[in-house]
């Protein structure tokens, strides 16, 4: 056999062609004797395409499903409070905005688009959506918009006549700095508002205070207007401050 020709031609190129080569020949010559397998595999590799494809828009689809069921909510949520500013007088005697009060507070915990907070804290704002910010904040308690609550009520604090609000929605505005400052130390070993959160807290308590406006809101009783807010307010904030001393030993 080793003289047969036949089999040194074999031999010879066993040796110098690599494994992978002979199997992928081998799976060729399979391929050539089984037609049918072959003109399946075009087919077989396009089904696989669209079958990923089709995962990919089914779960695209969901998303997008899920978004605009966001969209929708929000947009729903933004007309029911645009409809309760246009329903109610920010001037009108507190007995007649008791309704609005309960109507904001009933909405403030599941609200998910904020714009409209902010919004009402900004320069300028209207006065109803100035009072609703100011009533949403206060149920809320929300840390994440403190800042801009703060920047707020500073810029009221530092005007004369108090950005002609009325006392209730400043009084409303500082009860919800107070409420918040409460919510982030009291339980809490480091509060969950920064120094300079607090300190900047207590600046602008410190300019109500000194407000001669401010001093004319309940003088028959200070401690149930601006004043005892703001006093009130400034208690917490420094056993926040004093917790982050404390924290920092």
């Amino acid at each position: 056999m080793q003289d047969d020709p036949v089999f040194q031609y074999i031999k010879l190129f066993v040796e110098n062609v690599s494994v992978w080569a002979l199997i992928v020949l081998g799976l060729l010559i399979w391929l050539l004797r089984n037609p049918e397998k072959l003109k399946a595999i075009p087919t077989y590799i396009a089904s696989a395409r669209v079958g990923e494809v089709e995962i990919e828009l089914r779960e695209l689809e969901r998303k997008l499903e899920k978004t605009e069921t966001h969209v929708a909510e929000l947009a729903e949520e933004n007309i029911r409070l645009k409809s309760l500013y246009q329903e109610f007088d920010p001037h009108a005697p507190l007995a007649e905005l008791e309704t609005t009060r309960q109507s904001l507070r009933a909405m403030a915990a599941g609200m998910t688009d904020t714009t409209p907070i902010l919004e009402g804290l900004k320069p300028g704002a209207d006065p109803a959506d100035v009072y609703a910010a100011a009533v949403l904040l206060r149920s809320r308690r929300d840390m994440v918009m403190f800042d801009a609550l703060v920047e707020c009520l500073g810029r009221i604090a530092a005007h004369p006549k108090l950005e002609d609000l009325r006392y209730h929605t400043v009084w409303t505005l500082t009860s919800a700095v107070h409420l918040t400052v409460i919510a982030a130390v009291k339980h809490s070993a480091v509060p969950k508002l920064s120094e300079a959160q607090l300190i900047a807290a207590q600046n602008v308590m410190n300019s109500l205070l000194s407000n001669e406006h401010v001093r004319k809101d309940r003088p028959d009783n200070p401690k149930a207007g601006i004043t005892g807010r703001a006093v009130y307010a400034k208690n917490w904030i420094e056993t926040g401050l004093e917790k982050h001393r404390i924290a920092r030993q």
